[in-house]
């Protein structure tokens, strides 16, 4: 594992949000340009991201298979202690801010941020299992996260946030009952391209073949469309980090310790899950240990932002903690892989 590789693509990334605050700061971009941006990266660009590093991939699919099970094993672990953490704190938090609190610390940025990392420092065999880790997140976004955003239209509603763990999840399982969209989970972007790619991996049509085939269009055009998804997932939260509100943000208790979770705590009780894993004797490989604990690492997740829009939650506020949190990784992701270097 290569610091300094860490270093430099969360570098390139960050270079990345300067087109979007000059857009904004020049009145170039209107609110509903970054939406659309989002649109573009969500149902397209990421699809072909993932589609492509299945087809890209060297190894055949019964040389992987262990890997995306693991991958996909440490992350449902990953996730549960992610939400462990987020329930025990915040109790004390005005209602609203509670809820995107523990939201932006259970999810993380691991598919906007994530699989184009991923992509570029490991290849496309890890960008595999990070879209394992998604299929994942997504399970958990439309589940624990809608229930986060939408917990206090019922009647278990908390109101004044000291309901103990156990209530929290009666809750969380009579509330997803009616607010869970199996067709959101199942048809997302990310589980299909997923699923395709898996199908085309396990039919052995890889890159190679399509071009002997004289079909190197199709390859050639996911390559391209791949590659839309960092600058311009990067620039929707540069269009954010523009308009950001800063004030009172220093006096903000709540920010520092979603900050102190997301971007040290979890990662490192991540390392220590992964590391409990093998000493019970499960194998994990070095690149599915890597992979989940760079992700596990990213900071919140910009679908927390139109979450909050959409269920009319704190969105100002919420965006602040996203762009806050982007800004801060680019010293904690190094740091969290340098741990994992020692450690595992």
């Amino acid at each position: 594992m290569n610091i300094l590789d860490l270093v430099l693509n969360v570098g390139i990334l960050f270079i990345m949000m300067i087109p979007g605050v000059i857009l904004k700061k020049c009145k170039f971009a209107d609110p509903a340009f970054g939406k659309g941006l989002s649109n573009l990266v969500l149902y397209i660009a990421q699809p072909a991201l993932i589609v492509y590093a299945y087809l890209s991939c060297e190894r055949d699919f019964s040389e992987i298979w262990f890997g995306c099970l693991m991958t996909f094993v440490l992350s449902l672990l990953a996730h549960a202690l992610f939400i462990g953490a987020a329930l025990l704190f915040f109790r004390r938090e005005p209602a609203e801010k509670q809820k995107m609190l523990r939201f932006v610390t259970v999810f993380a940025n691991a598919a906007f941020m994530g699989i184009p990392l991923i992509q570029s420092m490991f290849g496309a065999e890890a960008a595999i299992f990070a879209s394992i880790y998604n299929i994942t997140f997504n399970l958990f976004l439309w589940t624990f996260g809608v229930y986060l955003c939408t917990r206090q239209r019922g009647e278990d509603m908390d109101m004044d946030g000291d309901s103990d763990l156990v209530d929290e999840m009666i809750a969380f399982r009579k509330s997803t009952k009616s607010e869970l969209s199996v067709r959101k989970l199942l048809l997302h972007p990310v589980t299909i391209a997923s699923a395709l790619g898996l199908i085309l991996l396990i039919s052995g049509i890889n890159v190679e073949l399509l071009e002997s085939s004289g079909l190197s269009i199709v390859s050639d055009s996911l390559e391209m469309l791949k590659n839309l998804v960092a600058p311009l997932s990067m620039t929707v939260i540069g269009l954010r980090l523009a308009t950001l509100d800063m004030k009172g943000t220093l006096r903000d208790a709540g920010m520092y310790i979603f900050l102190a979770l997301r971007h040290l705590i979890l990662p490192v009780l991540t390392i220590l899950t992964i590391l409990l894993v093998r000493l019970i004797g499960i194998p994990v490989d070095d690149m599915t240990a890597t992979v989940t604990v760079i992700l596990a690492a990213t900071p919140a997740a910009s679908s927390a932002t139109m979450f909050a829009e959409k269920y009319d939650c704190d969105a100002n506020y919420t965006s602040r903690l996203v762009v806050i949190s982007t800004v801060i990784s680019i010293a904690t992701m190094p740091l969290i892989l340098f741990l994992t270097g020692l450690i595992l």
